[in-house]
């Protein structure tokens, strides 16, 4: 077995809605068909609850191994639906995050406290992915405290983003990358990343290709 110094280390996009390059996790949340060896996550955006997959789909694309993650889920205040029917069906997508070992991508706006409320009483092994992070310092501390990873997407190209200002408090070994559903590629946003952080393009794509092993282990 070749090991990972003797083969080219992949791009690793933790959250994408469209189809990509080397390695890309495809949220298939809205029922597309995944192509056949095509890594996929599913949950019910707590935007579009109601209008989603039902819970009980979710869990059989767990059973049936059509997932390798549960997400995006999680908690917007924006949501015409309240926080407790909000957080009733987080935790039953925690519960399936649990029952078949798969991490979480999690969607958080305004709702930290809740989220972590749920952390904090389920104790979860899997590891969570807050997707697309662009909060402030304090709330970045005490994801990071609870081990949680953070990815960066788009937002990194926005001079005026937390995120980008917030980058190299983030240890790489709990940082992954995305694009979600915007139109810069893997590559575009990891090297603006690297330029952010001044360290190697090659180091972060191998910390990624690193953080993917450790997370996804079961794939």
């Amino acid at each position: 077995m070749k090991s990972e110094g003797q083969e080219r280390v992949k791009y690793v996009d933790v959250h994408t809605h469209k189809r990509g390059k080397d390695i890309y996790l495809l949220d298939i949340s809205d029922g597309r068909l995944a192509e056949e060896g095509e890594l996929c996550s599913a949950g019910i955006h707590p935007m579009f609850i109601g209008t989603s997959e039902p819970v009980k789909r979710i869990e059989e694309w767990a059973e049936r191994k059509r997932i390798v993650a549960v997400g995006e889920a999680g908690f917007d205040r924006n949501s015409e639906t309240g926080i407790a029917a909000q957080t009733e069906l987080f935790e039953e997508e925690v519960r399936i995050s649990e029952t078949y070992k798969l991490p979480l991508i999690i969607h958080c706006v305004k709702a930290f406290p809740e989220l972590l409320a749920v952390y904090k009483k389920m104790r979860p092994r899997q590891a969570w992915i807050i997707h697309g992070y662009n909060n402030n310092r304090q709330i970045l501390d005490e994801l990071l405290k609870h081990g949680l990873y953070i990815s960066a997407g788009k937002k990194v190209f926005v001079e005026t983003s937390n995120i980008r200002q917030l980058l190299p408090f983030i240890p790489l070994e709990q940082l992954f990358i995305e694009t979600d559903d915007s139109d810069y590629t893997i590559e575009e946003v990891y090297a603006k990343v690297a330029d952010l952080l001044r360290i190697p393009l090659d180091m972060l794509i191998r910390c990624m290709y690193r953080n993917w092993l450790s997370v996804f282990s079961g794939v």
